[in-house]
């Protein structure tokens, strides 16, 4: 049976010798609760902490926004593959070292966890098991196939003025330039697209794997969303639609990583998976939308995610009775803290905790209140001697100036 807040109260009643709520009141006694609980958290460190998330990890990229997935994260302890696939041992780095070893190509599997703008993000650096397929690079009209390469859509759509781009670019020597004359047609959209593309099977990515690409757009005042379409032919083919970048973030003026899941796409007549030679692209707009230049793309792959198990230790104090709205703080004596059910003597921890900050502040004895801290002390030390923790600790690794690692794409 699990212990609840009021568990908590019972040990602190008979620390402090009063269970009436004259000099403490009840509100008072669940404020107490969280702060001592809180404490145990930022000493404790051990596996009944630790909680899980499953990230499906896309080779090569590397920054993945987790701040709702990961919500209560207070640090993280450990990044592992799949059972069968546990060989290697992730490293945990700063995020400012992890940041400079994928700028200079290194391989060794590691994570960081980098914390701007009020958000948090999960970066990884790691080999897949599934690794990127690049399908089209836009270094030029035709490097990706066809007599005619590259193509505006003018005659349904607003593209215009389709060339290479070897100035701004993400990836490989150019990216493919057009821009936007909203006259052309009535639709709200500028098409570009590839009807002579050298053949692709992707047989192992049907339903399973990701489009990932860049998409650079001048101003995104009206830009609504992104559409790929994939297929055999211009009239049997996938389509799927983006309104965020691959981090779920609004887009942005420039350019954006973004993300289209197969298995999110709609499937128009019979495409074949084994000879895929058309893509397309669509930016969508709104009726405001006026003339621009410069929108972009470039460095088309596809990938199957590898799914990697992120622990990470929570900062929630506990649930409600259900177990099922977790606790910032606890609100009621019913609410159920983190450890109950793991190891419930850290009720005695709590407890002394809780009667060493009421005697310094609610009933003003500075000794009590010192006697009581050292009792709290002494009991989360008993725990630490039987409880291990798994969580990682930020490792440094040297490098020689001036080397490069990098890696092809498959």
């Amino acid at each position: 049976m699990a212990i609840t807040e009021a568990s908590l109260e019972t040990n602190f009643n008979t620390y402090i010798g009063d269970s009436s709520t004259d000099r403490v009141s009840a509100a008072e006694r669940l404020q107490l609760a969280t702060e001592a609980t809180v404490w145990l958290q930022e000493e404790l460190g051990n596996d009944h902490m630790v909680k899980t998330y499953t990230l499906n990890y896309y080779d090569n990229v590397h920054v993945y926004k987790v701040t709702s997935a990961v919500a209560s994260l207070l640090e993280g302890a450990d990044l592992r593959r799949g059972e069968e696939d546990q060989t290697i041992s992730f490293a945990h780095k700063s995020a400012r070292e992890l940041a400079e070893e994928i700028g200079q190509g290194a391989t060794e599997s590691s994570w960081a966890i980098e914390r701007r703008d009020s958000n948090w993000y999960l970066v990884v650096n790691h080999i897949s098991k599934y690794g990127a397929s690049q399908v089209a690079s836009f270094d030029s009209i035709t490097i990706d196939g066809g007599t005619d390469g590259w193509e505006a859509d003018t005659t349904n759509s607003d593209a215009t003025n389709v060339t290479a781009d070897s100035n701004e670019y993400k990836q490989g020597s150019g990216s493919i330039n057009f821009d936007v004359d909203v006259s052309q047609s009535v639709n709200n959209r500028a098409t570009i697209f590839n009807d002579e593309l050298d053949i692709k099977d992707l047989t192992d990515f049907n339903d399973l794997g990701a489009w990932v690409f860049r998409a650079y757009v001048p101003d995104v005042t009206n830009i609504s969303s992104l559409t790929l379409y994939w297929g055999s032919s211009s009239t049997a083919y996938w389509s799927a639609t983006v309104t965020t970048d691959i981090n779920s973030n609004a887009f942005v003026a420039g350019w954006n990583r973004l993300a289209v899941e197969w298995n999110d796409a709609t499937m128009t007549s019979t495409p074949d998976v084994t000879a895929i030679d058309y893509i397309r692209f669509d930016v969508n707009y709104t009726g405001s939308q006026t003339d621009d230049t410069d929108f972009r793309i470039d460095d088309l792959t596809i990938v199957r995610p590898e799914p990697l198990t992120f622990h990470y230790t929570s900062w929630y104090v506990g649930t409600d009775t259900l177990g099922t709205t977790n606790r910032t703080a606890f609100t009621a004596t019913t609410d159920i803290p983190f450890f109950s059910g793991q190891y419930d003597q850290y009720k005695y921890a709590v407890a002394h905790k809780m009667a060493s900050i009421a005697f310094y502040s609610a009933l003003q004895n500075d000794a009590r209140g010192g006697a009581e801290e050292v009792l709290a002390i002494r009991a989360l030390a008993r725990a630490r001697k039987l409880i291990p923790s798994s969580v990682t600790k930020e490792v440094k690794s040297f490098k020689v100036g001036g080397l490069n690692f990098r890696r092809r794409r498959r």
